[in-house]
């Protein structure tokens, strides 16, 4: 019977995490694909460590730095995207954006849009821990001391490390204008 509480809470666990794990590494790889393949790793590796008799005690802590580490190994990995990849993809948004609503909103949609698109570009080109707590501060709306408690550093130094990395984003997004 403890089996099917522990597969049940499980269950609720990756209810409610998944989506949120699926943004956290969709906006750090850039691929929709590789981030379904990193969320579902990340959900396997806790259900092993759970069925090994591993107690966690904070799911939602210990879930992200089992992604942060998958992450950290797939930038060691990472194959670089062509330009050519990354012109078509921009051109095919454009398209679809135009063909609904008003002009105005289309604009500021598209602009919108296109900052996004220029910091995903530039996110990767930032150090990995940079990277981090960009993502997780702003795309997954951690704290800085939820932050320090998935990453084991203290609370100053991911405060100082985020405006490190604000600071080093926008000096990159400007040289890129």
């Amino acid at each position: 019977m403890k089996e099917k509480d522990t597969e049940g809470a499980f269950l609720l666990v990756f209810r409610e995490h998944h989506d949120s794990l699926f943004r956290h590494a969709f906006f750090r790889t850039g691929s929709r694909e590789r981030a379904l393949d990193l969320t579902q790793d990340t959900f396997i590796k806790a259900w092993d460590y759970v069925r090994g008799g591993g107690e966690i005690k904070q799911f939602k802590a210990f879930l992200y730095k089992i992604m942060r580490n998958l992450i950290i190994d797939e930038y060691r990995r990472k194959k670089t995207q062509s330009l050519d990849d990354m012109s078509e993809e921009k051109r095919s948004f454009v398209d679809a954006e135009l063909a609904e609503g008003s002009v105005w909103e289309t604009e500021t949609h598209i602009d919108e849009q296109d900052l996004i698109l220029k910091v995903q570009e530039q996110l990767p080109k930032l150090p990995p821990q940079y990277c981090a707590v960009i993502t997780m501060r702003f795309i997954d709306g951690f704290s800085p001391k939820e932050i320090a408690d998935i990453t084991g550093d203290t609370e100053n130094v991911i405060s100082v490390r985020l405006h490190r990395a604000i600071t080093k984003l926008r000096t990159m997004l400007s040289y890129e204008n």
